[in-house]
């Protein structure tokens, strides 16, 4: 199921956590938090299963076509 918050826009990775720390879920939430409350942009975590890690994400609006 894809995420709602990254269709039509470029996720632009900020961090990432490796899944092998008992903590990095919470870690990613908190930088994540962090992160939209610095900024007031839309960031959220995705958890990538291709590099077993929690992923922190800014999602950038799309670029218009030229």
């Amino acid at each position: 199921m894809p995420c709602t918050t990254c269709t039509g826009h470029h996720p632009v990775p900020l961090q990432c956590f490796p899944a092998g720390d008992v903590r990095a879920s919470l870690k990613a939430a908190h930088a994540a938090t962090e992160e939209r409350t610095r900024t007031n942009e839309p960031v959220h975590v995705h958890y990538d299963l291709r590099t077993d890690a929690f992923v922190v994400l800014r999602t950038a609006p799309k670029e218009p076509a030229s």
